[in-house]
């Protein structure tokens, strides 16, 4: 009777020590990460930093299969996670990172701010990063204007919005080893604080949709053409549309049908995700954009990813964990929440999931779409402050999302996560 229960216990162990060897699985050479050293999750409400010394911005590079001991890549590069999901973007060879600084690093010494949207360093810098050698990026600095706010790239073609007046909107023609070849700047003519914080390529080339996040509206532009079919300047197509209290980051659909944003509203309140149809046709006085759907999500949503197909997001609910931590409404627990897109933009909030992290502000699919990383920016932990990438599997059949075993240990403040095919 002892031994068999001996033999047993140790098949339990050893089936158990089997589940938690397994990979993680996630389709792709690999991961790029952002990590804002400069201050807590917390800091967002209280202003307190709570620096650790010797902790800097990064960039990181993680490449799978993961493995114990691997190598993995950093960079100095100053970025912050005031720029939300957009502050990083790669070339469509992955052998490039775009890197914007929206604030500059603080010394150690600094141990808080009245305000982090306002009283941080100012940014000017986009990181140019080589990524040929994964273990070894290489970091270039480029000037792109006052705060830069957001960057997104189609081909050859990259597009950064900054606080800087005249010089809302530039555009940057990308040559050989990444590096500008053409630089076009457009004022987008904003007054009264209004700011461009989010720009979003069409997939087709010739539009680019804009949130005016104090405006509460997304904005559609279109590519205006020199004679030798450059891109000159945007000009606006259609009336601004009014999107939720507090609009986001967004992004199209494949097929460009549709493009869909999130609303952060105030941080406490259950956040909506909207998707929208944008005209693209017909005269740019009388073009009508609408709303064609919404669904109901987490707290404070803020960051999301879609499928490559375009039938599936996943969205970040960062709910209160970003409160400080002796507040009464602070909870150590995020959520995710994955909803489905039909082919006429219904949007359908099909499963919610808990997340054990704090400020969860972006997620990234994997090629297939089979599973997702989410960036956390720290854990309701005690000590040393750490950040992570944790991993969930997507099951389509019974849409749910199932988390895998084993993450990622970031540098704290990691905010941002973009693939590489």
């Amino acid at each position: 009777m002892r031994k068999t229960t001996v033999a047993l216990a140790l098949a339990g162990l050893m089936a158990g020590s089997a589940a938690v060897a397994q990979k993680i699985e996630f389709n792709g050479r690999g991961i790029v990460a952002l990590s804002d050293g400069d201050m807590a999750a917390s800091a967002f409400i209280d202003g307190k930093l709570m620096k650790e010394q010797g902790v800097r911005d990064a960039l990181s590079v993680y490449t799978f299969p993961l493995k114990r001991g691997m190598e993995v890549g950093n960079s100095l590069v100053s970025n912050s996670a005031l720029s939300g999901n957009k502050g990083v973007v790669l070339a469509n060879d992955g052998r490039t990172a775009f890197v914007i600084e929206t604030r500059g690093m603080t010394a150690d010494s600094v141990a808080s701010v009245k305000n982090p949207g306002t009283d941080l360093p100012a940014g000017s810098a986009m990181f140019i990063v080589d990524l040929g050698n994964p273990t070894k990026p290489a970091a270039k600095k480029f000037s792109v204007g006052k705060n830069p706010m957001a960057v997104d790239m189609l081909q050859n073609q990259l597009l950064v919005t900054t606080e800087e007046a005249g010089k809302e909107l530039r555009l940057l023609e990308i040559g050989a080893g990444g590096l500008p070849t053409r630089n076009v700047v457009v004022a987008l003519n904003l007054t009264g604080g209004i700011r461009a914080t989010d720009v979003t390529w069409h997939p087709g080339g010739e539009f680019i949709a804009l949130t005016l996040e104090e405006n509460k509206e997304v904005v559609l532009y279109k590519a205006n053409r020199n004679p030798q079919g450059k891109i000159a300047t945007f000009l606006p197509f259609g009336k601004p549309l009014k999107v939720g209290d507090k609009p986001g980051a967004g992004m199209f659909t494949p097929d460009g049908n549709f493009y869909v944003i999130a609303d952060l509203k105030d941080g406490k309140a259950n956040g909506d995700v909207f998707v929208v149809k944008f005209t693209t046709e017909g005269d740019a006085a009388t073009a009508e954009h609408k709303i064609v759907s919404q669904a109901t999500v987490g707290a404070a949503a803020e960051g999301f990813a879609m499928n490559p197909d375009g039938t599936m997001l996943v969205v970040a609910n960062k709910k209160t964990t970003h409160q400080p931590w002796e507040n009464t409404d602070f909870t150590p627990k995020s959520s995710l929440s994955l909803l489905s897109l039909a082919k006429d933009g219904k949007l359908v909030n099909v499963a919610e999931t808990e997340l054990d992290g704090l400020m969860p502000e972006s997620v990234c699919f994997d090629k297939t779409g089979d599973n997702v990383a989410v960036a956390v920016y720290e854990y309701f932990d005690f000590g040393r402050r750490n950040g992570g990438i944790e991993f969930f599997k997507v099951n389509k059949t019974t849409p749910a999302l199932t988390k895998q075993l084993g993450k990622i240990n970031a540098p704290r403040g990691c905010h941002a996560l973009r693939l590489m095919n």
